[in-house]
């Protein structure tokens, strides 16, 4: 008899593990049906109807998963077929604060809802692209998790319209996607370190620098021995920031030589000013030097994506009293270094710095391509100060008769 009620207990068990792979399947398959319909239509209506049906067991099955997680010192994937479950409640409009909260937590756990919540953001490109308006963006999964770090509801719309700028998808995909699992790591680091990096330094793009550097640089918020900065503008269309970072190398030679590194990002002229304020009233010191690592061309640099004058940096603006009173936060032998193409040309942008601030200045004269060639970074002679030998990976170009440009690094030294 008891053998004949352990078999039946197991056949049970066993019908029960098929009823939810079953689910499974038909939650993969709705997922896939979802995206061929906009939400007036009756097929989008049948699927949320479908999917209503199923998801109590899902949820069940996901929160087994937390409670496990939280339970064991070791830690699983979460069953591929659940993450389906995350895109569906946002798309199907579903949410409340319970599978809000339920979501939280397993992304806080693991990266394997990373995607869904990517893909959740990419849908709403064109929401957040909407210029000069204060719209109410629909609070989805992303926009509630990342509110869970204290960041406020216009914090979330900076970092998403920012994210945002990569145009193309699949690489928007991926660089949204290291950006949560930046933030994720420096959560589990630190509550609302992710918070102090945006609000003091300005950093949005947090998927463009590994996880150590972000640490270090929370670390060492209240390190007050000389420092230099390394900026990025938070323009970036073609995600080339995110897959050439150039920071951690300069990081590297520049700590070698005991001077502290600093990355700071702006999304336009102002919002550059702020940050580079910021680090005067805190640090009590002229910055030693500058690396900017930016788009631009012959006679301009781009900082943000949203449309304004505030946006660019362009020669023009040298002549501003404003712009002029930069060099009053820098030391007298601070060199620059412009990693951004074309701005070394004779006559453009990097020329004009030079002469403005009265400063070294190394450009590349041609469009460059990831990663310097070359990078080495030295005390002067006087011990005070670095200086830089920086060779850009430059590509040739075709003049008007054809024949090719030369490539090169270009420096400027005031006169």
């Amino acid at each position: 008899m008891k053998e004949s009620n352990f078999i039946s207990k197991q056949n049970i068990d066993n019908s029960c593990e098929e009823s939810v792979e079953e689910i499974k399947v038909k939650l993969e398959s709705l997922k896939e049906d979802i995206s061929e319909y906009t939400p007036e239509t009756k097929e989008f209506s049948e699927i949320k109807e479908n999917f209503i049906k199923i998801q109590s067991v899902i949820e069940k099955e996901v929160q087994k998963y937390i409670e496990r997680e939280e339970a064991s010192e070791y830690h699983f994937s979460i069953d591929r077929g659940y993450k389906s479950y995350f895109e569906l409640i946002d798309k199907l409009d579903l949410l409340n604060e319970s599978n809000k909260e339920m979501a939280a937590k397993v992304f806080m756990m693991s990266d394997h809802i990373d995607h869904a919540i990517a893909n959740s953001i990419l849908s709403k490109r064109q929401q957040y692209k909407t210029e000069g308006q204060n719209i109410d963006h629909h609070e989805g999964l992303a926009e509630y998790i990342l509110k869970k770090f204290d960041f406020s509801e216009e914090e979330v719309s900076d970092l998403i319209q920012s994210w945002l700028s990569v145009e193309d998808d699949e690489t928007a995909d991926w660089y949204i996607y290291q950006n949560l699992k930046n933030i994720r790591g420096l959560e589990n680091f630190e509550n609302k370190s992710a918070k102090y990096l945006l609000n003091n330094f300005g950093i949005r793009g947090f998927g463009r620098y590994n996880i150590h550097e972000l640490k270090k640089q929370y670390n060492e918020r209240d390190n007050m021995e000389p420092y230099g900065v390394y900026f990025q503008g938070v323009m970036d269309w073609n995600g080339s920031f995110s897959q050439s970072n150039q920071s951690e190398d300069i990081r590297e030679k520049v700590e070698e030589n005991s001077f502290v590194f600093r990355v700071i990002e702006a999304n336009g002229k102002i919002d550059l000013a702020k940050r580079l304020l910021f680090l005067r009233d805190k640090y009590k010191q002229k910055i030693k030097f500058m690396y900017m690592h930016v788009h631009g061309n012959t006679d301009v640099i781009g900082f943000g994506d949203k449309k304004g004058n505030n946006r660019m940096l362009r020669q023009e603006d040298l002549g501003g009293k404003g712009i002029q009173r930069v060099k009053e936060l820098f030391e007298n032998d601070a060199e620059l270094v412009l990693s951004s193409c074309l701005t070394g040309v004779r006559g453009g942008l990097a020329e004009e710095m030079s002469k403005v601030y009265n400063v070294k200045v190394i450009a590349a004269d041609k469009p460059t391509e990831g990663e310097p060639k070359s990078v080495d970074i030295k005390k002067n002679s006087a011990g005070s100060n670095l200086e830089f030998n920086i060779v850009f990976n430059t590509v040739d170009e075709d003049d008007k008769e054809g024949s090719k440009m030369k490539k090169g690094t270009v420096i400027y030294k005031p006169e």
